[in-house]
């Protein structure tokens, strides 16, 4: 556990992952065309990125991370995200 970062009911898909990706990531990757060729409007959208691990990749590569040409995620806004996926991705 990072100290005050809840990783146990901090890691839930609508409390935590749908808000993210609404106001990190939706920014780029919605729409008629999405950056990448890549959608996160919906839930399988989202969820097949985390099950096949390009969502915790982009978030956490050492250059290149995205939100493209934003600030890199913070640690704990990481450990709650690969929380989620590690727990399946669920849709909670």
């Amino acid at each position: 556990n990072f100290g005050a970062c809840d990783t146990i009911g901090g890691s839930k898909f609508t409390t935590f992952v749908q808000p993210l990706i609404q106001t990190r990531c939706k920014g780029c990757h919605s729409g008629t065309n999405p950056q990448g060729g890549i959608k996160l409007t919906t839930y399988a959208e989202i969820q097949t990125l985390a099950l096949n691990g390009k969502l915790y990749g982009a978030v956490t590569k050492a250059s290149g991370w995205m939100p493209k040409g934003g600030a890199k995620l913070d640690d704990c806004t990481i450990v709650k995200l690969k929380t989620w996926v590690d727990g399946g991705a669920l849709q909670n």
